[in-house]
């Protein structure tokens, strides 16, 4: 029902005739598209994260009205439609301080129902939804009409056949069947025969090693193109809406106010002040000022758009009622000289953002479009489980008497490993079992743990590192990890040790989704299966990136020395003698959120930060490096003794 709502608020932005209920009036199509897109993802998953605050809340150890008011946040509707718009609007003000985008495709029988109410003439197989929510702006939601991707010419060789024995076991998808693999049945095949390739036995001689890497390059080479095709294909110059936004770009808030106050008063354009900070952020995947304003005018702020390549403008997107401001010359040149004003280099970073996919998509691993593939990344299994899981983190950071700030954080030094439990993966255990020792960390290498003694580390670390076959759910199941009180971040680099199991229209399962339940603020799991060597340079990577940032903790950070000079200059705090300077209300709040005393400042590179880099150091960068994720709200690093 939420899906449906989503997307005819979509529709109704389009002509009064499609107007919807008188409750809607509060609030533009945007905001109540947007609400009811983020909904109808993860409900089942949102019910147990309620089920599980809830039991905390009735806890011995829980004091003050946090709980209370994260419970209310989770609640997924009111009692009645009488109290709808007050629950939309205290959804709105309670978003964590992250960007979160939601993406679902809609079910068949909406392909039908569209084909008849939009003005849209080519036949469209399948429609996807894409919202984008942010505390700091309005929401921005899009309505996209998806192209196949065509089935890539590429199958494995006889040759390779004939020189292999059949594997003992046959490949099962985790996914069953989507509407995915309708418009996009090459990534199901990849995966089946990456599958065949890694299992498969054969004959050790130097002819057969070239051959099997032959293959395994080609898979390597078909996933890169078939990741390509969907941001082509499906988004286009739609693509700027994944980025997250600006770190430190010294003239950007100058530069959109100047340009916003522009486009209204000189253009007499409505400007949606929130999509157009989107595009001038990603305006090097937008090729001209024109396009830059068709993606701006529309009536209600939803978009219905075509994606994918175009003669005309590169990206081609083409927006309902944007046809007759296109030949503003006045506009476009308002654009580009905004553009040319940004004062952006390549060391300029951006906020991480949080995907939140519906079961029918979560298969994919978008974190490797080109356009996300070096930003930092996560993924959740629906809005209010990401508040859910700050709550808890920041729960725990005041009982162990830190500073409160956004987001959590880990010691990765403060970490338990479990090495080659199985005892087969002795190459595994020889690269890091004396690396792990030299940096002191606890843990077991070539043996199994009890449930008890891993469910304790689990309990009692910052994080826990695990080099074995799966997830590691044959040594703590499922449902005890769930019952944890509290659980670290975890880096999980077995096979397929971050998949997700489809049964029919059940919600999604897996042992990321435990974890979270747990309390755990991130997991790194790969997505399906990996070869061991080239996972382990991979893990090597991630493990030595966080200890480089751990070391860098205590450095002051030099954005946040300016930003703690601005606060001075400004005399916030009113020094003796001196008279206090008037500063606007929320430049205050948003210079001392910034701004922490404990160096666990926003500009400081989180765990996920360094996925990119470590994906690069794999062999087979996209048959490996594309399928570990990291599940999770971003989480920072730091030092105990430096605390």
């Amino acid at each position: 029902v939420s899906n449906l709502l989503a997307a005819m608020f979509v529709v109704s932005s389009l002509s009064e005739e499609f107007s919807m209920p008188s409750f809607s009036k509060v609030f533009e199509e945007n905001y109540w598209s947007s609400y009811f897109h983020q909904a109808s993802i993860g409900t089942h998953l949102t019910y147990q994260f309620l089920s599980h605050l809830t039991g905390r809340c009735k806890g011995p150890y829980v004091t003050g009205s946090s709980c209370i008011k994260e419970v209310t946040f989770l609640r997924t509707a009111p009692d009645s439609t009488i109290d709808l718009s007050e629950h939309v609007k205290k959804f709105f003000a309670g978003l964590p301080l992250t960007t979160i985008i939601s993406i679902s495709l809609l079910e068949r029988e909406y392909t039908s129902l569209l084909q008849e109410l939009l003005p849209y003439h080519a036949r469209v197989r399948q429609w996807m939804l894409v919202s984008r929510l942010n505390f700091k702006t309005e929401p921005v939601v899009m309505l996209l009409p998806l192209d196949s991707i065509l089935q890539d010419e590429g199958d494995l060789s006889s040759d390779f056949f004939q020189m292999c024995e059949k594997p003992n076991k046959v490949w099962h998808c985790p996914w069953g069947y989507t509407m995915v693999d309708d418009i996009a049945p090459a990534f199901k095949t990849i995966l089946e025969e990456n599958y065949l390739t890694s299992a498969s036995h054969f004959e050790e001689t130097q002819e057969n090693r070239v051959l099997w890497w032959k293959q395994r390059t080609n898979l390597d080479c078909r996933l890169d193109k078939f990741l390509r095709n969907v941001e082509d294909l499906w988004f286009g110059s739609w693509k700027c809406l994944f980025l997250g936004e600006w770190l430190n770009c010294k003239n950007f808030d100058s530069v959109l106010k100047n340009l916003v106050n522009d486009l209204r008063s000189k253009c007499k354009l409505d400007i949606n002040e929130g999509l157009l900070k989107i595009i001038l952020g990603g305006s090097k995947y937008v090729c001209e000022g024109k396009t830059l304003l068709s993606l701006l005018c529309t009536k209600k702020d939803c978009y219905i758009a075509k994606g994918g390549y175009c003669d005309e403008a590169r990206s081609g997107i083409f927006l309902n009622a944007a046809n007759k401001l296109m030949s503003s010359e006045v506009a476009s040149e308002l654009i580009n000289e905004a553009l040319n004003a940004l004062e952006v280099d390549d060391s300029v970073n951006r906020e991480p953002v949080i995907l939140v996919l519906d079961s029918e998509v979560q298969m994919l691993p978008w974190e490797n479009l080109p356009i996300l593939r070096n930003q930092e990344v996560y993924r959740m299994p629906s809005v209010s489980s990401i508040s859910a899981v700050l709550d808890k983190g920041n729960n725990h950071k005041e009982h162990v008497g830190r500073n409160l700030v956004p987001f959590p954080s880990i010691d990765p030094l403060d970490a338990f490993y479990l090495l080659n439990p199985a005892g087969d993966l002795k190459y595994t255990q020889t690269v890091f079992e004396n690396y792990f020792k030299d940096q002191n960390l606890e843990g077991k290498a070539g043996s199994e743990p009890t449930v008890e003694e891993l469910a304790s580390a689990l309990e009692s670390h910052d994080l826990f590192i695990y080099f074995g076959h799966g997830s590691g759910v044959q040594y703590i199941p499922r449902h005890k990890i769930q019952k944890l009180q509290q659980c670290g971040a975890a880096l999980l680099m077995g096979c397929s040790s971050g998949s997700l199991t489809l049964h029919g229209s059940y919600a999604p399962q897996g042992v990321p989704l435990s974890y979270l339940l747990a309390g755990s603020p991130s997991i790194v799991a790969n997505l399906w299966d990996v070869t061991d060597k080239d996972i382990d340079r991979f893990g090597k990577a991630m493990f030595d990136a966080w200890l480089k940032e751990r070391s860098e903790v205590a450095m002051q950070c030099l954005q946040c020395n300016l930003l703690s000079e601005e606060l001075e200059a400004m005399n916030l705090k009113g020094g003796k003698g001196r008279a206090k300077r008037k500063v606007p209300k929320k430049k205050s709040q948003e210079l001392h959120e910034i701004v922490s005393p404990n160096n666990n400042c926003s500009h400081r590179r989180k765990i996920g930060a360094f996925m990119g880099q470590a994906r690069n150091v794999c062999v087979l960068p996209f048959l490996t490096g594309a399928s570990p994720i990291c599940y999770g709200v971003p989480t920072g690093i730091w030092s105990k003794k430096d605390s």
